[in-house]
């Protein structure tokens, strides 16, 4: 079992700090994942079940165990990936202020965390790992409605499982669709408050769609990508210290086991306290149909 956070203040700060973390990686929700709390090393490996495309129904002939077989894989992840990021606060900075010093220190330090954390994962979307040839998009100045219904085409040409499908696109794409004829039309009350006011698209064309800020080009023009959970597999473990802390522990999410470490300790010959955030991951290429490429022309 994780070790519990059990000083209120620190208790406090983690809950804090869970919110962006989950919000910096609502996009992970696009695969397959394994996430949890409990305690695991460096290179231990995740099993990640990854499911395709069912087979196909039967006629009853007698016996209810005819094409049994699904196209189940059990993706083994490797938690090769540990990144941390670490803040800290003098007993003046904390004395001179009324503002939550270390909540806030340690909720930015979070999110930054969250954000290296999901453009490492995304870096796996290449050619080498989802073949070719990739979407094509047009300028982000023109992307438009039309151009999410050729993502579904081309998607449904690979046999990419029609439910679960989401759409990541680069901020700007992301932008000047929100300008759309079509989406600007599907802004009805009380359904536009989302789209007009938060610029929040849920769901279109069949998609659910994660704007990214983040997204790399990773060599290859990358601005988006249609994705199946089938298409990546990625784990989340707590990486339990070793050494002495002041307070440790795992802050985790009930719901998505979505999970960092959190690590406070003292320097009293500074009179600092330090706070450390750190996430132990690690990713695999799935089903190369679950991924399909969305490139600059």
């Amino acid at each position: 079992m994780s070790n519990t956070l059990t000083d209120v203040k620190d208790i406090k700060v983690a809950q804090h700090a869970l919110q962006p973390f989950m919000a910096s990686l609502t996009p992970l929700r696009a695969f397959s994942t394994n996430f949890s709390p409990d305690p695991a090393d460096k290179l231990d490996t995740v099993r990640v079940p990854v499911v395709g495309t069912p087979s196909a129904s039967s006629n009853f002939a007698g016996s209810y165990i005819s094409s049994v077989d699904s196209t189940v894989t059990v993706v083994p992840v490797q938690l090769t990936r540990h990144k941390f990021k670490t803040v800290h606060v003098t007993a003046r900075e904390a004395a001179e202020t009324s503002l939550p010093v270390l909540e806030n220190l340690v909720s930015s330090a979070v999110k930054q965390l969250a954000e290296d954390v999901l453009v490492d994962i995304f870096s796996e979307v290449t050619a080498a790992n989802y073949g070719a040839p990739a979407i094509t998009a047009l300028a982000a100045d023109t992307f438009d409605y039309k151009k999410v219904l050729k993502i579904r085409e081309a998607c449904s040409l690979v046999k990419m499982p029609i439910s679960d499908r989401s759409l990541i696109l680069d901020d700007a794409y992301y932008t000047n669709l929100l300008a759309d004829d079509v989406v600007a039309k599907s802004f009805i009350l009380p359904l536009s408050q989302p789209g007009v006011v938060e610029a929040s698209l849920r769901r279109i064309g069949g998609f659910d769609v994660f704007p990214s800020t983040v997204l790399p080009e990773n060599g290859e023009k990358l601005v988006g990508f249609a994705a199946h959970p089938s298409g990546m597999a990625v784990a989340m473990r707590y990486l339990a210290p070793v050494a002495n802390y002041d307070e440790a522990g795992a802050v985790t999410d009930p719901d998505t086991g979505l999970t960092f470490g959190y690590l406070r300790y003292t320097e009293t010959s500074s009179n600092r306290i330090f706070v450390t955030v750190e996430c132990l991951y690690g990713f695999a290429a799935g089903i190369a149909a679950g991924i399909k490429r969305i490139v600059k022309p």
